[in-house]
């Protein structure tokens, strides 16, 4: 199997995971599915690929699950390519609706791999023939992203001197291989990792097992190239950005980090205490980062500097592939126990410091986030006031109440989402912070 290299994978009990993270069923009927790739639409619908968890992890398995009420349910099915498919590994899922995405698939037993597509939400699926991949010894299909329904790139090994990359403006009905002068040619032995990329506006990155990381700054068409210095290998090693400059590249078997803020053109040492370090990734346009670990010790962490300083989630919990929306929607793999349990962990945003007026006026705000009901309480002033505003800074919820030190709020009206809390004391010191709604 070609350059398969994930850690292996083991089976272990869940445990407690201090509200960062909300277990969902993947619906797949088959125990100790994990996934190997997650695609988000929008808030509400989402995309992912099922992943078999043994010691080798099987990326033949042609199933996909789907969600289109934002992760709390899902629904599994097969991923039907046709004849001469059944030794093909799926390396990526890109989806732009409940109804339509692409799929990159490549040979492990000799079938020839390349891109895939559905317009019926998973039900069929049509080779895009023009995306050719058809070198029976060089092609192997690492990826395939689309940022809309007609823009996209596929990409693979190296094939006649240079990575074997595709560009679409139709939806994949035409692609139109990337001509050697519009990327760099590549090393002796140089090929490339499934999963190991990274989407930020129209910029894209994929690295390759000499440590080196290609970019494109217009959806693919022309690309150039860096060389990490500090990664050999992005066989393990992972990289992830949160805007098109800033960036994070974990060296996995150092408990290292190195940040970049010129798009991954140079890299620097992040002096940082030990994280878990099998998968990281960015909440994009934030300075939040995830890490996790699907091989032991499991578990995950989280940091709100850029990853100087980690915070653990939590211990002994699979934490797979990861992918974010924003900083209150995400995802992370897990696995599943039946068809009813498990198998994806759905965000639920970063536990907020508790809030205090001053030393001697403190005041908690728990819990947070809240599916309804938040408690505060002040240890020595009165709260006088505490009103809820959104994003927009629209009053939505002002309860009236006498002052006194301990208050509960019922949130349950409020839609999903992030609010801002302000608190009032009777002294007239104010205390302003963010809070989340389940």
């Amino acid at each position: 199997m070609k350059k398969l290299l994930l850690s292996t994978l083991l089976i272990i009990s869940f445990s407690s995971n201090a509200q960062f993270w909300t277990e969902k069923a993947t619906g797949f009927s088959t125990v100790n599915r994990t996934l190997s790739n997650i695609s988000i639409v929008d808030a509400s619908v989402i995309w992912a690929i099922a992943l078999d968890n043994n010691a080798i992890p099987d990326y033949t398995i042609k199933e996909f699950t789907k969600s289109t009420n934002g992760g709390e349910n899902w629904t599994s099915g097969a991923l039907n390519l046709g004849p001469n498919t059944t030794g093909l590994g799926i390396t990526s899922i890109s989806a732009i609706s409940n109804q339509i995405a692409w799929i990159s698939a490549a040979p492990e037993v000799g079938d020839l791999g390349g891109v895939w597509k559905t317009n019926d939400g998973g039900f069929n699926w049509t080779q895009q023939t023009t995306a050719l991949f058809n070198n029976p010894t060089d092609s192997y299909t690492n990826f395939v992203h689309f940022w809309d329904a007609l823009n996209g790139v596929a990409g693979g090994d190296t094939e006649n001197g240079s990575f074997e990359v595709y560009t679409t403006s139709d939806g994949g009905t035409n692609w139109i291989r990337v001509v050697g002068a519009n990327i760099p040619p590549s090393l002796t032995g140089e090929i490339g990792i499934l999963g190991v990329t990274s989407v930020i506006g129209n910029t894209f990155w994929f690295g390759t097992t000499s440590g080196r990381i290609f970019k494109s700054i217009d959806k693919g068409l022309s690309w150039t190239v860096s060389d990490s210095v500090v990664s050999t290998d992005f066989s393990l090693d992972r990289f992830t950005f949160s805007d098109a400059n800033k960036g994070l590249l974990m060296i996995h078997d150092t408990t290292k980090i190195y940040k970049t803020s010129d798009g991954g053109a140079t890299w620097t040492l992040v002096v940082t205490p030990n994280f878990y370090k099998t998968v990281i990734a960015y909440i994009p346009g934030t300075s939040t980062v995830i890490a996790g670990a699907a091989a032991n010790p499991f578990g995950s962490s989280y940091s709100l500097d850029n990853g100087l300083n980690w915070t653990v989630i939590d211990t002994g919990v699979f934490h797979g592939t990861l992918a974010f929306l924003n900083d209150s929607f995400g995802f992370s793999a897990g696995f599943n126990t039946n068809a009813t349990t498990g198998g994806i962990f759905k965000f639920t945003g970063i536990p907020l410091k508790t809030s205090s007026f001053d030393v001697k006026t403190r005041i908690t705000v728990y819990p947070n986030p809240t599916s309804g009901i938040i408690h505060l309480n002040s240890e020595i002033s009165l709260i006088k006031e505490a009103s809820v505003f959104d994003l927009l800074g629209r009053r939505v919820y002002n309860p009236g109440f006498s002052a006194m030190n301990k208050v509960d709020l019922d949130l349950k009206s409020l839609q999903t989402g992030t609010y801002i809390l302000k608190i009032t004391s009777d002294s007239g010191k104010t205390e302003t912070m963010k809070i989340m709604k389940n």
